[in-house]
């Protein structure tokens, strides 16, 4: 289900949920700010996906 986000160029067209409380790239592929939180990872500024 996730194998489309590999695509930068898909991965790059998300937009926040209404109220801010997950990020959505299509009727299939979401994720609630409890994911991001609880299984999100911080890297390093220069290892960020430039969007």
């Amino acid at each position: 289900m996730f194998a489309p986000l590999r695509q930068p160029a898909f991965f790059k067209n998300f937009k926040v949920e209404q109220g801010g409380y997950g990020i959505v790239w299509n009727e299939d592929i979401d994720l609630s700010e409890y994911e991001l939180w609880k299984n999100g990872m911080t890297v390093a500024e220069g290892d960020r996906l430039a969007i």
